[in-house]
């Protein structure tokens, strides 16, 4: 037993250096009091304690600046990281458990997203596809597209009505109302018009809004925000979604594009984070500080990226105050007067 070492301090110090705090807290509870450590050790044990308690929330803070920053992998290693240490911790166990939901949650909004994007595509090609089937109506290849496209408009449509029915059980109208519009474009009926109807009869009671038609303003605000979006120009396609009227921005079609550029500017803001944080390593403060920078716009209130740009500017800070004390510094012989 470790409790009945010679040399538990230095066993302990170098438990507590690993963050391996329960082993430590383990071995003083196994501590008699005949040793002649014991009242040593259990001033130990309180300090241990609360040196534990400092870690469990640095890692939930450092594990929620993942999540916010969408990094979804190495918030999940921080926590099977931290829980290893302190297993027992139900801070870190609720995070967890929290972490599970959130990464859930947002797996299903990028699956519907997915079938949001190909219900458009869908819309958008229809017409197109009839009218190759019709000029010629015996050519194999237009057939055969126009099957595919049909194949495919049946398969979005039902997935979006099941997203739809979800949405109304969990009491998700909003959700609802956004699935179930995409698949009225793509498979109208009275059956689906008269849900939509239910679902904004109820969203206006409880939002007071009136049941929502897409302005031509917005409709076109928002046809060059996804052709912006679809270029990689995420700034500019985030300044043509913030010009779309208030109003506008409770239609599902607008809701359904914002989920898709918040998608789109947190995977942005996680890789160029990640680039800037490989040139800080290499020691190219400056590279990675320009980079973190020019991605600031996208997201301001981005804790996680704020911090790297916090600790970046103050070691350009530092690296620039000891430049200067350097050309400050007189050479050797000139306080004399001699060269």
């Amino acid at each position: 037993m470790h409790s009945l070492d010679k040399d538990i301090d230095k066993q302990i110090d170098q438990w507590v250096k690993d963050h391996e705090y329960t082993k430590a807290l383990d071995t003083i509870s196994y501590v008699r009091k005949s040793n002649p450590q014991y009242a040593k050790l259990q001033k130990r044990k309180i300090k241990i304690q609360q040196t534990a308690k400092n870690f469990e929330k640095i890692k939930i803070r450092e594990i929620n600046a993942h999540i916010e920053a969408g990094d979804w992998q190495t918030a999940e290693k921080s926590l099977n990281y931290s829980l290893s240490k302190l297993p027992d911790s139900k801070q870190l166990q609720e995070a967890h458990r929290e972490f599970i939901k959130k990464r859930a949650l947002h797996l299903k909004s990028l699956y519907y997203q997915l079938y949001i994007n190909k219900a458009e595509w869908l819309v958008k090609n229809k017409d197109v596809q009839q009218e190759l089937s019709q000029t010629m109506p015996d050519e194999k290849a237009a057939k055969k597209a126009l099957q595919q496209h049909q194949q495919e408009t049946e398969q979005v449509y039902q997935q979006l009505v099941v997203c739809g029915i979800e949405g109304m059980n969990i009491g998700d109208l909003e959700l609802a109302e956004q699935c179930f519009l995409l698949a009225e474009e793509l498979k109208p009926s009275e059956a689906l018009r008269s849900s939509i109807s239910d679902i904004q009869r109820e969203l206006s009671k409880v939002e007071k809004r009136e049941t929502l038609v897409l302005s031509e303003k917005a409709r076109s605000l928002l046809t060059k925000a996804k052709s912006t979006m679809q270029s990689g120009d995420l700034k500019q396609a985030k300044k043509l979604y913030r010009k779309i009227p208030v109003q506008d921005k409770k239609h599902a079609l607008v809701r359904a594009f914002e989920q898709e550029l918040n998608t789109r500017i947190e995977d942005n803001i996680a890789t160029r984070v990640e680039m800037g944080r490989k040139l800080y390593s290499q020691g190219e403060i400056k590279q990675a500080l320009a980079i973190w920078n020019d991605i600031r716009e996208l997201d301001p209130n981005n804790e996680y990226l704020l911090s790297h740009i916090e600790r970046a500017q103050k070691v350009i800070d530092k690296l620039e105050e000891l430049k200067n004390q350097k050309k400050t510094v007189s050479p050797p012989g000139e306080k004399n007067g001699t060269k």
